[in-house]
């Protein structure tokens, strides 16, 4: 269930990227607004993938063929996206954000995808 939740939230936190101007606490360590956007939907996605491997390891959650592939993809995408956003923090964040946020949409896609296939 709490999968279910995180996937909504980090839906809703990409449909209202605008918003994420308007961050309520500051990341320690931010550069920008868009570098604690970018910290925050990473934190959450990585806290629902692992989330969903202890439902499934717990066997809350069957782990179907259909299941596997869609958390294998997420698991990829949240590398890529992670991968990306790190990249361009430790550049000091002077960088293109547009590459960062195709990369958190399609993680979180991927996220809001496990539940759609059965993750709980």
């Amino acid at each position: 269930m709490r999968i279910a939740m995180v996937a909504v939230t980090l839906v809703a936190m990409t449909l209202a990227t605008g918003c994420a101007k308007k961050a309520v606490a500051p990341v320690p360590g931010q550069l920008n607004t868009f570098d604690a956007y970018a910290y925050r939907v990473l934190a959450d996605a990585q806290a629902a993938i692992n989330d969903f491997k202890a439902s499934v390891a717990s066997g809350k959650v069957a782990e179907t063929p259909a299941l596997k592939t869609v958390l294998n993809q997420a698991i990829t995408d949240y590398n890529a996206a992670n991968m990306a956003y790190q990249g361009w923090h430790a550049a000091g964040g002077g960088g293109m954000t547009a590459p960062i946020a195709a990369a958190l949409n399609q993680m979180n896609a991927d996220i809001t995808n496990i539940t759609a296939n059965g993750g709980k």
